[in-house]
């Protein structure tokens, strides 16, 4: 009896040791039962957000807008992209007179974002602002574990930049405790259920570092002539850095080679951001997002990313839950 008990022990041991040795996040990831609604409750709370490799859209507004063959970017809603596991959203805002004052609309370039689909999308009804928050809200609302990255671009070089400013910061307001708004990268337990924001115009009415966000502040990366250094290094604090490469006029081969680039060469950590578009237009005179996309796409499907590493955030054209499993399962 004793010989068979110390049996037993040995092999309890053995096996304790055996699990000890691998993260939760790992027997999860062996399994492949994360799920895409719920990716990010396997990475620990102590975890900076600037340390998680995040699937992000490009022009996340874009589903539905004309004319699509140049500017459509996405053809998922905002709670497709979410629910697909997209963390990362590209928020491009102008402000627009309506019958109840002045709010802000989604638009890309010339064109203005729609709620929907119809036989003429010109006149189909504007998304709002408030439309994608609504559906945002009910996300985390369900899925509180998650948090999610809200960039947002004044997109409008005409808008008034104090208008503009007041009237997001009035609309984000009605629901503040959804909302981080401090301009220092915080761990994924500080900001589960929450969106973080992030912001890419300048703070004229001087609300503070309290309340404007992360500072994603970055210059137009419009070259058409590859460069060597393809990332451009802003500051977001006196300790926190912003890398970026936003290359949207390559044609595909060289876009292809500026995103591999940033990979490889990825700083993403506790103290610095990284943004990596895998989106162009080309380097013509009128670009089909969507034609570059399948190319891309295809490519970063088939790109070996090393497990348990991170590769900050990476910005797609045409995102779909295959893409962003891809991503994500990068950090486990």
């Amino acid at each position: 009896m004793k010989r068979i008990l110390k049996i037993l022990l040995a092999l309890t041991l053995m096996v304790g040791c055996v699990l000890s040795s691998f993260s939760i996040n790992e027997v999860k990831a062996a399994d492949n039962n994360i799920s895409a609604t719920d990716w990010m409750s396997n990475i620990s709370d102590d975890t900076y957000l600037s340390s998680v490799t995040v699937p992000g859209t490009h022009d996340s507004a874009t589903a539905h807008i004309f004319p699509s063959f140049f500017l459509q970017c996405q053809t998922q809603s905002f709670k497709e992209q979410l629910n697909s596991g997209y963390r990362y959203l590209d928020i491009r805002l102008a402000l627009d007179e309506t019958e109840e004052g002045e709010k802000l609309k989604f638009i890309h370039s010339f064109g203005t974002c729609k709620k929907g689909s119809s036989f003429l999308q010109l006149f189909s009804e504007t998304l709002y602002l408030e439309d994608a928050l609504e559906d945002i809200y009910e996300f985390l609302d369900e899925h509180p574990s998650e948090t999610i990255i809200f960039c947002v671009k004044s997109e409008n070089s005409d808008d008034d930049p104090s208008v503009f400013e007041s009237k997001f910061f009035e609309a984000i307001d009605e629901n503040s405790s959804k909302w981080y708004t401090e301009n220092e990268i915080p761990s994924l337990g500080d900001v589960r259920g929450k969106i973080v924001l992030a912001t890419r115009f300048e703070d004229v009415n001087g609300l503070g570092e309290t309340r404007t966000g992360l500072h994603f502040n970055w210059s137009n990366q419009d070259n058409k002539e590859a460069i060597i250094d393809t990332q451009e290094v802003t500051m977001i604090t006196e300790s926190n850095q912003l890398w970026v490469q936003d290359r949207y006029k390559y044609n595909v081969e060289t876009k292809w080679d500026a995103i591999v680039e940033s990979l490889e060469n990825c700083q993403a950590g506790d103290e610095t951001f990284s943004l990596n578009f895998c989106s162009t237009s080309g380097n013509g005179y009128a670009g089909h997002p969507k034609k570059y996309a399948r190319i891309l796409n295809k490519n970063l499907l088939d790109y070996e990313f090393s497990s348990q590493t991170s590769y900050g955030v990476i910005i797609v054209d045409f995102g779909n839950e295959e893409l962003a499993r891809h991503i994500y399962s990068t950090n486990f």
